[in-house]
């Protein structure tokens, strides 16, 4: 039993002195990975330490408790002081040290554009591309660094076909988010209409980007280009030099029976109909037409009703933004106030914010309207014409005072 009891108490023993083995070895490698100090001087000063320590207790009981004790203590403690004096200053200033440097972690690895800048408006073209391509060999993946190809390219070198192949293959890296994606979709059919005066190839970049996020906000946007896209012409004109025509002007103005009119006429609000109805049959999504024609309704037809289908159908778009959809209620409600609706009714509509958007900076907005509702009511009132009487005429030929 004794024997056994023994052998379970070695047993133990052993253990707890590997555990002690193991965690003290760990600590130490990590020790010597964390160390400013070389490798070999730290293992040096280990042992030169474990040595000191051997001495101390071996001498002990040789020497006694007396003053040589005393004297060979001290002694070696400050060689161990001296030894180690920079690691324990290390150990007391590193969190300040830190503070100021960041510590001991490495650097992100970024890439470096800005040598390639630099020559860029120096106008370097090629060599500043060269430098970006370099850094993009090591971060080939790096957005800002393929844009920056891209657009050296297109802009400088005006070498469209060789921006659009950069985007495209940056678009069929993974890892990018959908909006760096449509914004270097964006840029290229910008460059496209800027610089190449091409609004096929423009399109073509648009459509693309339809394809790849469908049924986003990122896809209302390209459906707003697509629907406004200028025509090869317009773009020719608009880069020619501007021409002032002057015409003939009217001749014996002053005997003119009519007054002169010198503006052309504005166009017939039919005609603005027609052209805003054909518009929206081939781009539904276009917002800003569909808002021109509800305005046209209800101030030049005075249809509220037909204004407010229009405006209807732009609040319940789905992918239309916030602040598009406030801005359409806010729209609504000024044209009810404008062409007759009741307090009620426009009260019901700015609510419509606060039920859509509770707690943003439009549902205050809204808040703040609908306090000040009877005021824009009342104001409105007096605004209003007031009839005049009737009063005598020719009253200034009377040759005695008015009665």
């Amino acid at each position: 039993m004794e024997a056994m009891e023994w052998s379970w108490k070695t047993v133990a023993d052993l253990l707890g002195l590997l555990a002690v083995l193991v965690l003290g070895g760990i600590a130490l490698v990590r020790w010597l990975k964390r160390s400013r100090d070389n490798p070999p001087l730290l293992i040096f000063k280990w042992l030169f330490t474990a040595l000191l320590l051997y001495v101390i207790f071996t001498v002990r009981p040789l020497v006694g408790s007396g003053p040589y004790l005393v004297l060979l203590t001290l002694t070696l403690a400050m060689i161990a002081g001296v030894l180690w004096a920079p690691n324990i200053a290390e150990v007391l200033f590193r969190p300040i040290w830190n503070a100021f440097t960041g510590g001991d972690e490495e650097p992100e690895p970024r890439p470096f554009y800005s040598i390639a800048r630099a020559k860029r408006k120096r106008g370097q073209a090629a060599a500043a591309l060269a430098d970006v391509r370099a850094q993009l060999a090591q971060f080939p993946n790096d957005f800002e660094g393929q844009m920056l190809a891209a657009e050296i390219l297109a802009e400088d070198m005006r070498d469209l076909e060789g921006a659009e192949l950069t985007i495209q293959r940056l678009c069929e890296q993974p890892g990018h988010t959908p909006q760096n994606l449509a914004y270097a979709l964006s840029t290229l059919a910008d460059w496209y209409l800027r610089i190449g005066q091409d609004p096929e190839n423009a399109r073509r970049v648009l459509e693309q980007l339809l394809e790849k996020f469908p049924d986003t906000d990122l896809a209302i946007t390209a459906r707003q280009r697509l629907a406004r896209m200028p025509t090869t012409e317009w773009l020719a004109e608009s880069h020619e030099p501007t021409r002032i025509v002057v015409r003939k002007g009217i001749e014996n103005i002053g005997l003119q029976r009519q007054p002169v009119q010198l503006t052309p006429p504005p166009e017939p609000p039919e005609t603005l109909a027609a052209r805003y109805v054909a518009q929206l049959e081939q781009h539904p999504d276009d917002f800003e037409t569909r808002e021109k024609l509800a305005l046209l309704y209800a101030d030049a037809f005075g249809r509220l009703d037909l204004a407010e289908d229009q405006l209807e159908q732009l609040i319940q778009h789905s992918n239309a933004p916030p602040a598009q959809v406030a801005h359409w209620l806010h729209l609504l409600a000024d044209l009810q106030v404008r062409h007759g609706r009741d307090e009620a009714t426009v009260r019901r509509t700015l609510e419509r914010v606060e039920e859509l958007f509770p707690n943003s900076p439009h549902a205050e907005q809204a808040r703040r309207r609908l306090n000040l509702l009877p005021l824009e009511f009342k104001s409105k009132q007096k605004r209003q014409a007031i009839k005049l009487g009737v009063y005598e005429q020719n009253l200034g030929l009377k040759r005695g005072l008015p009665g």
